[in-house]
This record gives C-alpha cells, sequence and structure tokens, in this order.
C-alpha cells in the first residue's frame, strides 16, 4: 500500500510540474511532449476525456491523469507480459520504481511555481493562481522546453534502466514486449479517455 501512495504521489507531482511548463508554453505553441511513455498517455487520457469547463476543473482533471496514467504503463507491460509468457515482476513495486524514474521530471516544479507569481515587487501568490488558470501569462524562457526535454530524457533513460532490471529478459524479447506495452498503454489511455468523457461532458 505504502509503494502505491508513493506511486501516486510521484506521479502527482510530474503532473503538477509538467501543467506549469505547459501553462507558460501554452499561448506561444513551444511546449513538447515529454518522452516517457506514461506522460504521453496521460496527455492522450487528458485530451480525450477533457470538457469545456471551467479551468479550476480542467487544473484538477490535469493533475488527477498523470497518476492514472503511471499506473498504467506498468499494468500495460504486467499484462502484456502475460500474454508473451513472461515474468512480470511485482506490479507494485516496479510501478513504484517507474515513479521514482520519473522524478527528474517534478523537481523544476516548485520553481515553476515560484516564477508563475514572480512580479518586480516580489512573489504574488495571486498572480500565480491566474497563471496556473491561464487567466494571466508568464513569457517562458527560451531555454524551458530544452531543460524539461533533457529531464525528460533523463527521467526515459532511468525507466528503461528499471525496466531492464525488472525484467530480465533478452533484448529480443525486450524488443517486443516493450513496443507493444506501449500500444496496449496508448489503446487503454484513448480507449478510457473516451469512455469518461461522456459523463464528464454531461456536467458541461
Amino acid at each position: 500500500m505504502i509503494r502505491w501512495i508513493g506511486t501516486l504521489a510521484l506521479w502527482t507531482a510530474v503532473g503538477v510540474s509538467l501543467g506549469w511548463y505547459y501553462t507558460f508554453t501554452y499561448y506561444g505553441r513551444t511546449g513538447i511532449p515529454m518522452p516517457t511513455l506514461e506522460s504521453c498517455a496521460a496527455l492522450l487520457l487528458y485530451y480525450f476525456s477533457v470538457a469545456n469547463v471551467n479551468t479550476e476543473a480542467q487544473a484538477i482533471h490535469w493533475v488527477i491523469v498523470f497518476p492514472v496514467a503511471g499506473v498504467l504503463w506498468p499494468v500495460s507491460l504486467h499484462l502484456t507480459a502475460r500474454v508473451l509468457k513472461l515474468a512480470p515482476p511485482v506490479l507494485g513495486t516496479f510501478s513504484f520504481a517507474l515513479a521514482c524514474a520519473a522524478v527528474p521530471m517534478a523537481l523544476p516544479g516548485p520553481f515553476m511555481a515560484w516564477a508563475a507569481g514572480y512580479t518586480d515587487a516580489g512573489f504574488d501568490a495571486s498572480l500565480m493562481i491566474d497563471v496556473a488558470l491561464r487567466r494571466a501569462t508568464q513569457p517562458p524562457w527560451a531555454w524551458l522546453s530544452p531543460l524539461y526535454l533533457g529531464l525528460g530524457a533523463m527521467s526515459l533513460a532511468l525507466q528503461l534502466r528499471a525496466y531492464r532490471k525488472e525484467y530480465a529478459i533478452p533484448v529480443r524479447r525486450a524488443l517486443v514486449h516493450f513496443p507493444a506495452s506501449g500500444i496496449v498503454l496508448t489503446v487503454l489511455a484513448v480507449a478510457i479517455g473516451t469512455l469518461i468523457s461522456f459523463p464528464i461532458r454531461a456536467l458541461e
């Protein structure tokens, strides 16, 4: 149970950090998807289920999809391993390992929150909230996307290392299992996003 709580907490932190990143880059259209599969799945889950509601609800929705996608990825690996007759690792332990590997993407979160509320007169919490809800903007720096892309690449490398450690299988089998699991993850994210969009959009 503790590992699952840690997994959800870490992916929530990643969602918050990436939420700031995409908020900063939203109007300049300079944001780029992170290279980790869970992050891409979270985007799919969000855009297939997001409703035209107030920005507060959209912000909560955004944060929620990241821990969901963070769990869907090891589950997809687990299910695919069963089909391919592979012995999967303990799901909770592996999920926590993947979440820990994603920590680099969460690291800029506190700084981004501070930057969102920064003014020449000091920190303004109300401005930070307005930026978070896209009622105000802060210009992105030129190095922001390269920074996040580098952290995303680091997370991917750490996740591949965790995968190789937990799935001690030949490379040729991993080259089948890993991409197949990515396809399963994509299908699950789109299907779940589409299904939950109906009750969510009924609230519009």
